[in-house]
């Protein structure tokens, strides 16, 4: 088993995953009337559902340019590992930041839905860790 091939598709399929969990909520209630429940629940935190997109898909290409040898693989091994956590600390503070509107009375499962984007970035870091050891060993 290539522990390096696998760490690196786990990151970006995690990275990518986390974009595709957090953007349910506006793919699923765009058309209700919540448009402005919907707008401050995602900008809720310090850098709001935006910044979590930005950290996440900046994961997936820091990870998946490592192979290709334009840079040292070393310092985007670091840097992937920094924006993994930055993805993961940003979702965390972003879901501790969220007030419960009467959106939430309406749609239950969004009760559960900024811990659900927690939980699926949480494999971003520890695979960007695991391909970095893997690079520098």
């Amino acid at each position: 088993m290539n522990v390096r091939a696998t760490a690196r598709r786990t990151a970006i399929a995690a990275a990518v995953a986390t974009v595709l969990v957090l953007g349910a909520p506006y793919a699923i209630l765009a058309g209700s009337g919540g448009a402005d429940q919907l707008a401050a629940y995602y900008a809720s935190g310090t850098v709001g559902g935006a910044g979590i997109v930005l950290f996440a898909l900046l994961s997936a290409v820091v990870v998946g340019s490592i192979e290709q040898g334009n840079l040292d693989p070393g310092t985007l091994a670091g840097v992937a590992v920094m924006l993994g956590v930055a993805t993961t600390a940003s979702a965390a503070f972003w879901a501790l930041a969220i007030e419960p509107s009467p959106l939430f009375r309406e749609n239950l499962w969004l009760v559960w839905h900024a811990r659900a984007v927690v939980a699926v970035s949480v494999p971003v870091p520890v695979a960007a860790a695991v391909h970095a050891r893997e690079v520098l060993s």
